[in-house]
């Protein structure tokens, strides 16, 4: 008989049966392998997977965050409306300009007549107006149409003290913009009220308490964070009196003044000008002004 050898059997001739045999031991040996791993190690392996594939979800997340934050703001999408500078204030529902400075109803204050008190009033508003308001003096300083208000001995002290030497004082009884910033078109924002009362030595005194909102132009509208980047605010408190005598002393005079500042570019005020936030910032972004909280000369700006 002959031998019998396995490699004579008929499947297995031919170049390829010992490539195919190969093959299938290579299977089987894996198939082995992967019986013989103890399970532990593939949940740990699976487990891993799971926080690999997690963190990088949350990569993608702050990536997607950021990204469309940034582009948000670089899309030209500022917080303020620079058509109407004062909505997000609460400025944006006082009155415009003169219109805020109202005079009230008039009344007999001491021996002075109701008359007399009527037309103290009305030469106090336009006091206030020409200080604040008047964009002669505000924008332009041109001091005369303030000047030209009260009484002549008054006017000739005013002068000194708007002579530049004591520009930070003289910040209280007019407001000027400073030269490197732009006024909006639009009226500023006025709150405020005045009062009559009769002074010590019998003359006519006026009270005044008014804050004013300016609108600015800003220099870079993209770097704008919010309104009141681009919208300053001033209150002050003014005492006023009408006297009698002479010809230098008859008239209208401004005996004291008290103000603070809010949401203004430091270096200017304390130059005693005024100019936005924007140039120079001096609050974090999203406050308001508070009519009810105590304030200093320039919030927020250092001593």
């Amino acid at each position: 008989m002959d031998e019998y050898r396995i490699e004579d059997h008929p499947d297995l001739q031919g170049d390829g049966w010992a490539r195919d045999a190969v093959r299938r031991a290579e299977r089987e040996a894996r198939v082995r392998r992967l019986k013989s791993l103890p399970r532990r190690p593939r949940r740990r392996f699976w487990v891993g997977l799971a926080i690999a594939v997690a963190a990088l979800l949350l990569a993608w997340a702050v990536f997607e965050t950021q990204s469309g934050s940034q582009s948000g703001s670089r899309a030209g999408q500022p917080t303020v409306d620079l058509d109407e500078p004062f909505a997000g204030t609460s400025a944006a529902s006082w009155a415009d300009g003169e219109a805020g400075v109202v005079v009230p109803e008039a009344r007999q204050v001491g021996v002075h007549s109701a008359d007399q008190v009527a037309a103290a009033y009305q030469r106090v508003r336009e006091a206030v107006v020409a200080a604040r308001l008047d964009r002669r003096v505000v924008r332009d300083h041109d001091l005369e149409p303030f000047f030209g208000l009260f009484a002549p001995d008054l006017r000739d002290s005013l002068r000194v003290l708007f002579d530049g030497r004591n520009d930070g004082e003289a910040a209280l009884v007019v407001t000027r913009v400073d030269k490197g910033a732009r006024l909006a078109e639009v009226e500023p924002k006025v709150r405020g009220e005045m009062t009559a009362e009769a002074g010590p030595d019998g003359e006519l005194v006026v009270r005044t308490d008014y804050t004013f909102a300016y609108a600015f132009v800003p220099a870079q509208p993209d770097a704008v964070r919010g309104p009141l980047d681009v919208v300053a605010l001033s209150r002050f408190q003014v005492r006023y009196s009408v006297r009698t005598g002479d010809p230098g002393v008859e008239g209208l005079w401004a005996d004291a003044s008290a103000g603070s500042l809010h949401s203004i570019a430091c270096s200017a005020a304390k130059r005693g000008y005024l100019a936005p936030a924007s140039a120079e910032p001096s609050l974090p972004p999203g406050l308001d002004f508070d009519l009810g909280s105590p304030s200093s000369p320039a919030d927020g700006c250092p001593e």
